[in-house]
């Protein structure tokens, strides 16, 4: 089977001209196209006895609002999907950390992200897993032309990614210089599944899974840490739907996302399916723990809505 990854997936929105998602629109060309294709798992099917057969498997990750709106239509088409949750923002009713980041860049351009960072004093140092193009201060803000818009976009939030991992306190402060509590209210309402969601689309016949408490890198925790993140979202979900969770996914995504402590967690926890990225085919010689997912963008009418302003 092919499983395919989605995140955001919506229109567009005035405030946040530079946001990264799936136009609804191109969502429902990509189904088509993948039906063209092959067929997808129906809502009878269980994952034991499809996991391994040529049909196509929907995810969609972090618990958005957008996503009771995305199960409804995929319910009248009889397509089964997989619902992996965060249960902080059910919880604290406070944005997970990397959603935070996503609104302040989807709200600013790269100059604008560049006085910020100034105005609180964060480096712009070679962090690990950034692009070695940028390995001067000098040469990113005097070149300004000689790397696009996005590369910036992705040297700016691969630092803020780096620093919430540790210090995610200067991201709340960042967020909150760029939002008012007003507008946090207003666009958390709309921003997260509630706990009747969740309901509804568990109802839709849609499965639900768990995408642990913070959305944290869970191969930077110590084995406590992860345990406690991962159980609490599996009781928090379970209590929601008054139903056993055997379904979980990586937050981020990647070997190096996770580890052998993650694995023998799950293990003990009863998670039967574990699902992480990697652009292969899901078969019989796949490892149940870390299940294959293409991004949706590797695909016809996947690629991210880009607004011209």
């Amino acid at each position: 089977s092919k499983i395919i990854m989605y995140h955001y997936v919506r229109k567009f929105k005035r405030g946040f001209p530079f946001f990264n998602f799936l136009h609804e629109y191109d969502f429902k060309k990509q189904i088509i196209f993948f039906k063209k294709k092959n067929s997808f798992f129906s809502l009878n099917d269980s994952l034991k006895n499809q996991l391994y057969k040529k049909h196509f498997l929907l995810t969609f990750d972090d618990g958005l609002k957008e996503h009771l709106k995305i199960a409804k239509y995929l319910q009248k088409k009889k397509i089964l999907a997989i619902f992996f949750i965060s249960s902080y923002p059910i919880i604290k009713k406070d944005f997970l950390p990397i959603h935070k980041i996503h609104l302040i860049f989807g709200k600013y351009d790269s100059d604008r992200i560049l006085q910020i960072f100034r105005k609180f004093n964060i480096k712009l140092q070679n962090h690990k897993n950034t692009f070695k193009i940028f390995k001067k201060q000098k040469e990113l803000i005097v070149n300004k032309k000689k790397y696009s818009e996005n590369d910036k976009k992705i040297y700016f939030k691969t630092i803020l990614n780096n620093i919430d991992q540790t210090e995610n306190k200067i991201i709340d402060k960042i967020f909150n210089y760029c939002f008012s509590k007003y507008e946090q209210k207003k666009i958390f309402k709309e921003f997260y599944l509630s706990k009747n969601d969740i309901i509804k689309i568990d109802k839709l016949g849609m499965l639900v899974g768990s995408h642990g408490h913070l959305h944290r890198v869970l191969s930077k925790l110590k084995k406590k840490d992860q345990k406690k993140d991962i159980k609490f979202s599996i009781k928090t979900l379970s209590k929601i739907l008054k139903k056993k969770i055997n379904l979980f996914c990586y937050p981020y995504g990647g070997f190096n996302m996770f580890n052998k402590d993650t694995i023998k967690i799950l293990k003990s926890l009863k998670i039967e399916y574990s699902f992480n990225v990697e652009s292969k085919n899901c078969s019989i010689k796949s490892n149940n723990y870390y299940l294959p997912r293409f991004d949706c963008n590797e695909y016809k009418f996947g690629k991210i809505y880009n607004y011209k302003l």
